[in-house]
C-alpha cells in the first residue's frame, strides 16, 4: 500500500467518526425540558512512507495515523416557553445554572453512568437510581 492509499484510508476512517451527531448530540428530554449537548471536534492525521534500495535489499515502508478530540462547548436547554444556551467552556461557567435549569438531568445522567459496564437494578418506581458517588 502506497502513501496515497494510506492517507486515503486514514481520512475515510476519520470521516466515519465525525458526523453531525458528534457535533450536535442526541437530545435528552426530562420533565418537559430538552437538553442538547453541543461539541466541537478537532482532528488531525499524517502519513509517511519511504523506499529502500532497489533489488533484494529494497522495499517500501509506510505508516499513517490520526486522532480526534471531542470537547463539549455548550448545552442548549429547550423548554415550552424558553430556550437557553449554557457555555461549557471559558470564564464564568456556572454548572449550577445548568443543573437548576434541568435538575432531573443529573439523576438521569447518574443512572446512565451506573449502567456503564453493568446492569443497574430496576426498582418498582420510575425514578432513576441515585448514585452515592461524588463527582
Amino acid at each position: 500500500m502506497g502513501v496515497e492509499e494510506l492517507m486515503q484510508e486514514v481520512v475515510e476512517q476519520l470521516e466515519k467518526l465525525v458526523t453531525t451527531k458528534t457535533i450536535v448530540g442526541e437530545p435528552i428530554t426530562v420533565a418537559g425540558r430538552t437538553v442538547i449537548p453541543i461539541s466541537k471536534v478537532s482532528f488531525g492525521f499524517g502519513s509517511a512512507g519511504g523506499e529502500g534500495k532497489r533489488g533484494e535489499e529494497g522495499g517500501f515502508g509506510g505508516g499513517g495515523g490520526g486522532g480526534a478530540k471531542i470537547e463539549p462547548v455548550a448545552f442548549l436547554v429547550v423548554s415550552e416557553d424558553e430556550v437557553k444556551l449554557f457555555p461549557a467552556t471559558g470564564k464564568g461557567i456556572d454548572i449550577g445554572k445548568i443543573v437548576e435549569a434541568v435538575p432531573e438531568v443529573v439523576d438521569k445522567l447518574k443512572s446512565l453512568r451506573g449502567k456503564k459496564g453493568k446492569e443497574t437494578e430496576k426498582t418498582e418506581d420510575t425514578e432513576p437510581e441515585k448514585s452515592t458517588e461524588e463527582s
